[in-house]
């Protein structure tokens, strides 16, 4: 069900309660050119088809200008519930690098807090939201936060995680691997000519051919180290939307016709951008990994002239080989003071020890 939430001077916000029910002009603040994966038609549509959990559902509140054209948006979701899982959340997961109000004009300082505001309304009944991969250093976070916080509430901010990126060198591929550390460099030479010794191949995988290369990675992904996926649908739907927008690079090593290593890149708005990666265990001794690594990335400085390198979210040990910067994402809980009083108590707590932690550390 559709409902209008509140109007104010000149401006119309309203609720859907899904992404083909909004109004055109919203639709197309996701499908606009130059918009970022996170903030993305391609993105959403695979959240809301297979990244949401039992119970949950999809909302989002779209603000309307006096000439009726979307000015921002704002997705989220609606818990199962219970414990002290939030009532209201982002339209995020540990997927999730990025999360934003999304905007007709980035730097829209006033719509930021007006979509904010309008939130604040909407859940003004819920005991706890939570908004959060939150960019600190985005423009519009501050205003947007003012907006979010109400009367009877309190605004808690926390640590979430650093994503780590780098500008691509006007050099390209050269200039860029020159940057990296020696180490780094001559594993990349010694593991790339093993692997060429053992009769490996690389390759982004063609459009047309994202069934295979779909099977590919579930294959490596099924022998490598890591856990089964908590929502197996989710990538294999995304890497669909992905190569329907063009935006799939999904980079493959095989051995033997064997694949043993895949990475699942996505290059738009002219950033080149990793999420998932995996190799066959049963390969270590070859590092197919880091031979990929480099490999993907000459591809996108070369064939997709891309301008950022983004190694996601998370301070993983191995991406400070790959990239200097650090860009930190926060989250943010608006709690209500009479209902949650605990989960307020407690942070105010830990706020204040670390405070008193840094300080003693400042002083020794």
């Amino acid at each position: 069900m559709n409902a209008a939430i509140a109007e104010g001077p000149g401006e119309d916000v309203r609720r859907y309660c899904a992404i083909e029910a909004m109004p055109p002009s919203a639709l197309a603040l996701l499908d606009r050119p130059g918009r970022g994966l996170f903030s993305s038609r391609p993105w959403f549509d695979s959240f809301v088809a297979a990244g949401l959990a039992d119970g949950a559902s999809a909302e989002f509140l779209v603000l309307s200008g006096a000439n009726g054209a979307a000015r921002a948006l704002l997705p989220y979701q609606r818990g199962a519930g219970g414990g002290a899982e939030p009532d209201v959340a982002s339209l995020t997961s540990f997927y999730s690098c990025d999360f934003r109000p999304i905007l007709a004009a980035p730097d829209d300082r006033d719509a930021a807090f007006a979509i904010g505001q309008a939130a604040a309304r909407r859940f003004a009944g819920d005991a706890l939201i939570r908004f959060d991969s939150l960019d600190s250093t985005a423009p519009a976070l501050e205003p947007f936060l003012r907006g979010l916080a109400g009367p009877g509430r309190a605004l808690l901010r926390y640590r979430h995680f650093g994503r780590w990126w780098e500008p691509v060198p006007t050099g390209g591929f050269a200039e860029y691997l020159a940057g990296r550390d020696g180490a780094l460099r001559e594993t990349i030479r010694r593991k790339t000519a093993r692997l060429a010794r053992e009769g490996a191949i690389f390759e982004i995988v063609p459009q047309g051919e994202t069934e295979r290369g779909i099977a590919d990675y579930e294959t490596v992904y099924a022998a490598s180290w890591k856990e089964a996926e908590p929502f197996p649908d989710f990538q294999p739907v995304l890497m669909r939307n992905l190569a329907k927008a063009g935006w799939l690079r999904l980079a493959i090593c095989r051995v033997d016709g064997r694949p043993v290593a895949a990475q699942l890149w996505v290059a738009a708005a002219g950033t080149g951008t990793v999420l998932k990666l995996a190799h066959d265990q049963a390969f270590d001794r070859l590092s197919p990994g880091t031979a990929l690594t480099a490999f993907a990335i000459r591809r996108l400085i070369e064939d997709d002239r891309i301008e950022n390198l983004d190694f996601g979210r998370g301070d993983d040990a191995y991406k400070r080989a790959w990239a200097t910067r650090r860009t930190p994402h926060i989250g943010v809980l608006s709690a209500s003071i009479p209902r949650r009083p605990l989960i307020i108590a407690r942070h105010w707590a830990g706020s204040a020890a670390r405070i008193v932690r840094r300080r003693v550390d400042e002083r020794s």
